[in-house]
């Protein structure tokens, strides 16, 4: 009984791939990321053949979420994950293979990271995840990006392709854009809360200093040193990002005489925010 109820659902499910073959080789894949810029990648190489759902909404951390219900049950219609290597992945990732063995899982990290986070306080550290930053780490994400899609639907290598070049011209003029901008000053330091840009600082060679470390806020000596060394570097700006605390920043900037201002990784629109990124720091490096 058992095996004739088996061979049902299977002919059933065969049903679509019989009569409408076109229709079901049409269907977008089906695709999970963990954070924002991720979408506009996938979306960019993927276009029409892909359907991206983010982890990771704006405006919430990828360092303190947790996905609720569901998050968990719309994983299971996706095929593909792409990770990236962010806090909150260190557990779930584990924990979204064991309850959905099927998915496929591509971290889009793997021998992209390398030694970082070169800021004058801390230039040992290694632990800044953000390698979306770097427009040339960018470049190996996408080809990733492009050959997983092309594995998953082959029938669309061409046009995945063809994307993925234009998404190359788009990422070198954006480095001629960037590098234009930031030649405006001869200064190459900036400061930040949240050590979240060491990749486009080592991209650009520029000097992050940093008020955060390791995810935890400074002590009473490390906030006098940072405040000292900000007097001392004539520091007129400090970023901070939308998912982190503000008022920390806004006390040091009282006492070095600069002001706060927004500056986020995480912005959907990854060409127009990194021009907006290099524009803001080079206007703080004047």
């Amino acid at each position: 009984m058992n095996h004739f109820l088996k061979t049902g659902t299977f002919l059933i499910a065969l049903i679509p791939l019989l009569y409408y073959p076109d229709k079901v080789l049409a269907e977008p894949i089906p695709v999970f990321v963990s954070i924002v810029p991720q979408k506009y990648f996938v979306e960019l190489i993927g276009g029409e053949q892909v359907k991206v759902e983010v982890m990771v909404k704006s405006g919430e951390s990828p360092a303190t979420f947790n996905p609720n219900p569901k998050k968990m049950s719309l994983l299971s219609q996706a095929k593909l994950y792409f990770s990236i290597g962010v806090p909150f992945e260190t557990i779930w990732i584990d924990r979204i293979r064991t309850i959905h063995p099927n998915l496929q899982i591509f971290p889009l990290h793997e021998k992209v990271r390398t030694v970082h986070e070169h800021d004058s306080h801390h230039p040992h550290d290694t632990g800044d995840p953000h390698i979306w930053t770097s427009p040339t780490k960018v470049k190996v994400i996408a080809q990733k990006i492009k050959d997983t899609l092309t594995h998953a639907k082959p029938e669309k290598e061409k046009y995945f392709e063809a994307n993925l070049h234009a998404f190359f011209n788009d990422l070198n003029m954006l480095d001629k854009d960037i590098r234009a901008i930031l030649a405006r000053s001869d200064n190459r330091r900036f400061m930040v809360f949240h050590p979240a840009w060491s990749y486009f600082a080592e991209d650009y060679d520029l000097e992050q200093i940093a008020i955060e470390r390791e995810g935890k806020e400074p002590g009473a000596r490390t906030l006098q040193r940072t405040i000292e060394e900000g007097k001392r570097l004539g520091i007129k700006v400090i970023f901070v990002q939308k998912q982190f605390s503000l008022s920390i920043a806004e006390n040091i900037a009282k006492m070095i005489g600069a002001t706060v201002r927004e500056m986020d990784p995480l912005a959907e629109d990854y060409l127009k925010n990194m021009r907006r990124t290099a524009t803001a720091i080079s206007g703080a490096l004047k």
